[in-house]
């Protein structure tokens, strides 16, 4: 039996490799005949009857139009004609394999390709680092804007906290984060914006660079599409008499350290014991303007 099933599929093989140059579908017509044939091979034949039967098979082809007939009326109505003349004409099979293969795969070469344009991103300006622009760059896509931050202070502070920061309930540090922790695809540069040119959409700016104990001061200029002008405002005296030159402010974390100083100061001078109690009170006695959050 096995040695029969070998006899016929070399026979196939045969008839086949010598008409290597047909069609696809010739060629798969082909090989189901020669299938058909070896499940005609009874157990009961011997191994002789079995060779004479093969060298007498014959092959018979499914002829290509019969099927054309009624497959490509339903193909024409998706498939262009010039497209179904290319699938069916006869070629070598080698070459049916090459033009399948270049049909799935791309072997142009990569430099062929048109790349994509990247669309420049908008150059937005931040002034400041306040409420305002730490609320705005915290949620600002850097996808879409190149953006760029400019203030003396490289941190936010959280000004409600800065009484409790100045008598030493909070840490400074507790109460301030860094401008590039809070986006950290931002520019930042710390300097003064001193001049704006609307006309030119340049902003002028002036930065404190030191080294060693010598300070010197550096001007540039910066460029805008869009600018958020978030500096805030100055502390207001309402016109009382002395607060501007005798008072502290309390609106940066060296505000509040200048205070804690201030009160240590005191403590210790009223202390020492030669002081008199008049002194010792004055000493002692603290006077607070204002009555907002700090």
């Amino acid at each position: 039996m096995r040695f029969g099933i070998i006899i016929l599929a070399f026979s196939a093989i045969s008839t086949s490799t010598s008409n290597a140059f047909v069609t696809p579908i010739t060629r798969a017509t082909r090989l189901i005949s020669a299938s058909t044939a070896l499940n005609d091979v009874t157990t009961d034949e011997s191994a002789e009857a079995i060779e004479t039967e093969s060298k007498d098979t014959t092959v018979t082809e499914v002829p290509l139009p019969d099927v054309a007939d009624h497959v490509a009326p339903a193909i024409s109505k998706h498939i262009s004609p010039d497209r179904i003349e290319k699938a069916t004409k006869p070629r070598p099979y080698p070459l049916f394999l090459a033009e399948k293969t270049a049909s799935v795969f791309d072997f142009s070469p990569a430099s062929a390709k048109e790349k994509p344009r990247v669309k420049a991103k908008e150059r937005l300006v931040v002034l400041g680092t306040g409420w305002g622009a730490a609320a705005f760059l915290k949620d600002i896509d850097t996808d879409k804007y190149d953006v760029t931050v400019i203030s003396p202070r490289n941190h936010f502070v959280f000004t409600p906290m800065l009484a409790g920061a100045s008598v030493g309930t909070v840490e400074y540090r507790s109460i301030t984060r860094p401008i590039r922790e809070i986006n950290k695809k931002a520019r930042y540069l710390e300097a003064a914006a001193t001049d704006i040119d609307p006309k030119t959409n340049t902003i002028s700016c002036i930065s404190i660079v030191c080294e060693g104990n010598s300070c010197e001061t550096g001007e540039f200029e910066v460029n805008y599409d869009r600018l958020l002008f978030a500096v805030g405002a100055q502390t207001t005296t309402f016109g009382t008499p002395g607060v501007e030159e005798y008072c502290n402010y309390l609106k940066q974390v060296g505000d509040a350290q200048l205070i804690k100083n201030a009160i240590v100061n005191c403590f210790e001078q009223a202390g020492l014991p030669d002081i008199s109690d008049e002194k010792k009170e004055k000493e002692l006695t603290f006077a607070i303007v204002g009555a907002g959050p700090t």
